[in-house]
């Protein structure tokens, strides 16, 4: 297939999973309104800090309150890391891939596209938020089922996998990122709420049945850290996003660089130790984390979409 057609599947799967993982990590803030008292949680500006859009948003009018980041994040266009703006390049390559692609997935992305684009230039009040950011989730789970289930598993699948694991480990990793900010306060505020947030962040990450089916005792930060970056079985745990990438690697030519990349990330993971209680410790980790992550898509990109180049 041509270069230019596997990078726009590719990015259609970053995309997509982009604004289902943006808007639960949404959803991670807006839980620890619910469940946490105002002292112990973390300011808003985290959203920003996470998504690496403290910089942009800065150069706008306007205070770094609830009601602005909330609509920077979710329907600002002019931010890339935005819901809305995730959606249109996501609607974008598949209009441009379309004769490759089932015309019901066309059909969701544009229906999900122009709901949130509806409520893009509006508030999204504290009491529509849950529904709004959860409708976002589900219609992102479709579109996925739907590709899985009615697409050939050919080298364009492939791509859309790679991208889709790709950002969805990077995602994951931010969604643990902000949910861990509300543990590096004073200790004596947080320790009475620490399995709360933690259960929260299970929960945003729809993993908290299965994190009791296989830890089978109660929730503490450092079995949840485990889970969620090392279980080779839960979908949305980084190390099988990046068992999922070697899979669809392996199926594609030329594939030994971006192997080795993915396969050095997965070792270094598999040996960390989370018994360490986190805090600073861990937000360094996740940073170094998703540098090797990046690295993986410079070797994607490098491979087959830019090869020879730099």
């Amino acid at each position: 297939m041509l270069s230019r057609t596997a990078e726009r599947v590719y990015w259609l799967g970053r995309f997509l999973e982009r604004s289902e993982n943006t808007a639960r990590l949404m959803l991670v803030r807006h839980q620890a309104i619910l469940d946490l008292p105002k002292e112990v949680q973390p300011g808003w500006e985290i959203l920003l800090d996470v998504l690496g859009a403290h910089e942009n948003f800065a150069a706008l009018p306007g205070v770094a309150n609830e009601k602005n980041i909330i609509s920077y994040v979710f329907g600002e266009r002019d931010n890339p890391s935005s819901i809305i703006s995730s959606l249109t390049s996501a609607r974008e390559n598949m209009r441009t891939t379309r004769e490759i692609l089932p015309s019901e997935a066309w059909e969701r992305v544009n229906s999900l596209y122009l709901s949130v684009a509806r409520r893009s230039t509006k508030d999204l009040p504290r009491g529509m938020r849950h529904s709004v950011l959860t409708n976002i989730v589900q219609s992102s789970q479709q579109i996925t089922g739907l590709l899985a289930g009615s697409m050939n598993q050919d080298a364009a699948y492939q791509f859309i996998r790679l991208g889709r694991n790709l950002e969805r480990a990077d995602m994951s990793t931010r969604i643990i990122d902000a949910a861990s900010a509300g543990l590096m306060g004073d200790e004596e505020y947080i320790i009475p709420f620490r399995n709360v947030l933690w259960i929260s962040v299970l929960q945003s990450l729809s993993a908290y049945q299965m994190y009791r089916l296989n830890v089978q005792r109660n929730v503490s930060p450092q079995d949840v850290l485990g889970f969620l970056f090392q279980s080779p079985v839960f979908p949305r745990a980084v190390a099988h996003c990046l068992g999922e990438i070697e899979y669809s690697v392996k199926l594609l030519p030329d594939n030994a660089p971006v192997l080795k990349a993915a396969v050095k990330v997965r070792r270094k993971l598999k040996a960390r130790d989370f018994s360490d209680q986190p805090g600073a410790a861990l937000h360094d980790f996740i940073d170094q984390l998703q540098i090797q992550l990046e690295d993986v898509h410079v070797a994607i990109a490098n491979t087959w979409f830019s090869p020879g180049e730099s």
